[in-house]
């Protein structure tokens, strides 16, 4: 179990990561062809969970390349949308990678920036 809190980029980074998933639920559940467990959804759910219950901060890197991966057929779904449900789900699903993306870049430079700062005694 995780002993420090998440900062708040890291917080905004797993709600990105998860709210790009229930944007592809939404598109499945609109009508949107994709397989019967898209491999998205997979990604982001397993890297937000990763996040949360783990205290890699590389991590994070898989977070940023997940919200990358998405941002191509979330913009294309969005292009191609016919109905209501399809523009929504593409919607959420792009905001969520893009939250995902910038988030995950601010949590990760703010977790190699304070790398040494856990273990060293503070100099007086």
């Amino acid at each position: 179990m995780r002993r420090n809190p998440l900062n708040t980029a890291t917080l905004i980074t797993v709600t990105g990561l998860v709210t790009g998933a229930v944007g592809l639920l939404v598109q499945k559940v609109a009508g949107v062809d994709m397989p019967p467990v898209p491999p998205g959804l997979v990604i982001l759910l397993v890297v937000a969970a990763l996040i949360v219950v783990t205290r890699w901060r590389w991590v994070l890197v898989l977070a940023v390349l997940g919200g990358l991966a998405e941002m191509p057929g979330a913009v294309g779904g969005a292009l191609d949308a016919d109905t209501f449900g399809e523009i929504a789900g593409a919607a959420v699903r792009t905001g969520g990678a893009a939250v995902a993306v910038v988030a995950g870049t601010a949590a990760l430079v703010t977790a190699f920036r304070t790398r040494g700062r856990e273990t060293e005694p503070a100099a007086r």
